[in-house]
């Protein structure tokens, strides 16, 4: 067919083309437009790594780019655990029964693991640590975040850490942390790879040394982009410190460290996070972003192009033999921008002082556990007696069956009316109310006058 058009417009000019009109007329747009399309869509991944038998943990792939992900390991045959708030949520539920159907992979599962509470962390941590051998693991993939949108207030987590602090960067830091000790001691020949996922916008974080939390500082409310961009460059600097912590780690084997961190950047996307961004999580945001939903298609990824520099930070082989704590971006490694990455001594006093913001928070947080498991369990005992006493109540209106049960309602009857029971006599049922003095006294003999009197008479 094309060959033809060529053909007719060589040997029988433009004229003898259908439309040619139109296509002189638009056809350069639309060639622009394609152009500008394509360019903004990114790179893509050529590299294939067999997955079949290898285990990943996945935060956040539920939705957005972190759902790409999920759906591109189980084609693949690998054994993903998803990692979510709850396993007992219907849509949990049903979502990894369509992703099995959708992969053609059974082995998709959930886990427990709410990252908005260090305490849920810790406990699938141990969870998954509590086994010998080491349970296999040959990949985490950090795909969770928080955005809040601009206008609204200080939102916490149950730790009442700044939400976007706290999800971005305390949680993830905290179960990588946890997780630790089963990566470092995987097969020599095994290739564990750790993708923590980044944005652009940690060009406007700005670290406090004093205030990592950002309890100090006022919170931007007309710019939470900051608190998020914060977030994403403390998670790029975790990273490149812990690969240096497993980089020192000696292994009983004495073999190399097999494990790599490494930082991906996968651009600006139309995720579910830049929609409510950008709509600041109102109905007329929305529209706006409805009406510039053509503009947002031409100049943003789709999340299946972002998810193309994660594939690559997976599948890739340079990365087996090269140092972790690269950042990659359009299917490429690339220097960092902030200098911030390159002052090792940050990145310590970051990692340390986090641990210890850490410990601080898990105590406080138990502590106010147990507070309430207290006060549930007195507000418990008190409905429990207000429940038996009502139970008791239609108990004592109700008709008694037995003497024996009619003995126990008048002993707590005496009781509720504070009258004692210890009386040593027994309380009489009414066939037992007969002549008192024929019970209680004993029979006199008849005096002699009497029997004078009956002897006369005979």
């Amino acid at each position: 067919m094309p060959i033809d058009i060529l053909g007719s417009i060589i040997f029988e000019g433009t004229d003898a083309v259908p439309g040619w009109n139109y296509i002189k007329q638009y056809g350069p747009a639309v060639a622009v437009i394609g152009g500008i399309k394509y360019y903004f869509g990114g790179s893509s991944n050529t590299w294939e790594r067999d997955l079949h038998g290898k285990v990943f943990l996945v935060t956040g792939g539920t939705a957005g780019v972190g759902l790409e992900v999920v759906h591109d390991l189980g084609i693949r045959g690998a054994q993903v655990v998803l990692l979510v708030r709850s396993t007992e949520d219907s849509w949990t539920v049903d979502f990894v029964e369509d992703m099995r159907t959708r992969t053609d992979n059974f082995m998709i599962y959930a886990e427990e693991c709410d990252l908005n509470s260090l305490h849920s962390v810790r406990k699938f941590a141990t969870k998954w640590l509590d086994n010998k051998p080491p349970r296999r693991i040959d990949g985490v993939i950090c795909c969770a975040s928080e955005s809040i949108p601009a206008g609204k207030e200080r939102q916490f987590t149950t730790d009442r850490v700044e939400k976007q602090i706290g999800v971005n960067y305390l949680a993830h830091y905290h179960l990588l942390t946890l997780l630790s000790p089963a990566l470092k001691v995987q097969p020599p020949d095994r290739d564990v790879r750790v993708v923590i996922v980044s944005c652009a916008s940690q060009g406007l974080g700005q670290i406090d040394e004093n205030d990592i939390l950002w309890e100090k500082r006022r919170y931007p409310q007309k710019q939470p982009w900051q608190v998020y961009g914060t977030s994403k460059l403390m998670l790029g600097l975790f990273a490149c410190e812990i690969q240096r912590r497993f980089e020192s780690f000696e292994r009983k084997d004495k073999a190399a460290c097999n494990v790599r961190v490494n930082i991906v950047n996968p651009g600006f996307m139309r995720s579910p996070s830049t929609r409510r961004f950008v709509s600041m999580g109102t109905v007329w945001g929305l529209l706006v972003y409805l009406l510039l939903y053509p503009l947002f298609y031409l100049f943003f990824k789709s999340t299946s192009q972002g998810a193309q520099s994660i594939f690559y930070a997976l599948y890739a082989p340079v990365f087996k033999e090269s140092y972790g704590g690269n950042l990659v971006s359009e299917c490429k490694i690339i220097e960092p921008a902030r200098k911030e990455y390159g002052d090792e001594e940050l990145q310590k006093h970051l990692f340390d002082a986090t641990e210890k913001h850490i410990a601080t928070l898990e105590r406080n947080s138990a502590i106010q556990r147990k507070k309430n498991e207290k006060a549930a369990e007195a507000t418990g005992k008190k409905t429990g007696a207000s429940d038996n006493g009502k139970s008791a109540q239609a108990s004592l209106a109700e008709k008694s069956t037995s003497p024996s049960e009619l003995d126990e309602k008048l002993r707590m009857l005496k009781n509720s009316l504070g009258v004692s029971t210890a009386s040593p006599d027994p309380l009489l049922r009414p066939d037992q109310l007969s002549d008192p003095s024929s019970s209680t006294k004993k029979p006199s003999k008849p005096s002699s006058k009497t029997s004078s009197r009956k002897t006369s008479k005979k």
